[in-house]
C-alpha cells in the first residue's frame, strides 16, 4: 500500500508565490452579469437566506490522486436562484480574488452537484485550499474548480479560462486508478463520473 505524508494543496494561481490574505469579516460574493438582482453578499448572508448542505463527494485532481471529504456549504443553483438570473444567461464565468477564472455551462453545473464550499471534514478551508468559499465540480478535474471565489459572473457567451492558458485542454475525469489520499490506496474514479465522462466526448 502506498501512503502520503500531507495532503497535496490544491491546485492554486499563486503557486510559489504568497496568497492574498483577506478579511473574513469584510468578504463579499458578488453576482452579476446577466441577472435581475445584482447581489454583494456576506458569508453571514449567505448563510442567513440559504440552506447549508453537507456533502460526502470524492475530489479529483489532474496530477493523480483524489480525495473524499465531508464537504459544507451551498448548492450553487441555491445561490445563483437568489440573483434570478436571465433565461439566456447560460454560463457562469466564476473569478477568483486573484484572478484566477472558469466559464462553465450554468445547467451543467447545476445538475451535476456542483458546490459552493466554506468547510471540508468540518474545518472551514484554509487560504491554500480556496478560503473563504471555493467552487467545487465533482464531475471533472478540480482545476474547473476556482479557489477563493470573489465573483459569479452569469453571461450569454463562453469566455476560456485560465485553465486552458495554463495548458489543460480536458477537464473530464478520465478511467485509470488515481491515489486516494485519505487511504493510500489506488481507486478507480467512481462510475458515474465515468458515465459523465463518456458523455461528454
Amino acid at each position: 500500500m502506498k501512503t502520503i505524508k500531507k495532503i497535496p494543496t490544491f491546485f492554486h494561481e499563486f503557486s510559489g508565490r504568497p496568497i492574498p490574505a483577506f478579511d473574513q469579516n469584510s468578504y463579499r460574493l458578488q453576482i452579476d452579469g446577466a441577472v435581475e438582482q445584482r447581489l454583494d453578499l456576506s458569508l453571514i448572508e449567505l448563510e442567513a437566506r440559504l440552506p447549508v448542505v453537507e456533502r460526502r463527494r470524492r475530489f479529483y485532481c489532474v496530477n493523480g490522486w483524489s480525495l473524499e471529504a465531508l464537504w459544507r456549504g451551498f448548492e450553487l443553483g441555491d445561490v445563483l436562484q437568489l440573483a434570478e438570473p436571465q433565461k439566456d444567461a447560460i454560463f457562469l464565468r466564476a473569478i477568483s480574488m486573484g484572478g484566477y477564472e472558469d466559464t462553465s455551462v450554468v445547467c451543467e453545473l447545476v445538475n451535476r452537484g456542483a458546490l459552493l464550499a466554506t468547510h471540508m471534514d468540518g474545518t472551514p478551508l484554509s487560504r491554500e485550499r480556496g478560503a473563504p468559499i471555493r467552487l467545487l465540480v465533482f464531475d471533472r478535474y478540480q482545476f474547473r474548480g476556482v479557489k477563493s471565489v470573489a465573483r459569479l459572473e452569469l453571461t450569454r457567451e463562453y469566455t476560456a479560462g485560465s485553465w486552458v492558458r495554463y495548458g489543460y485542454s480536458d477537464a473530464t475525469i478520465q478511467a485509470f486508478p488515481h491515489l486516494a489520499i485519505e487511504s493510500g490506496v489506488e481507486l478507480m474514479p467512481d462510475i458515474e463520473v465515468l458515465n459523465l465522462a463518456i458523455d461528454q466526448h
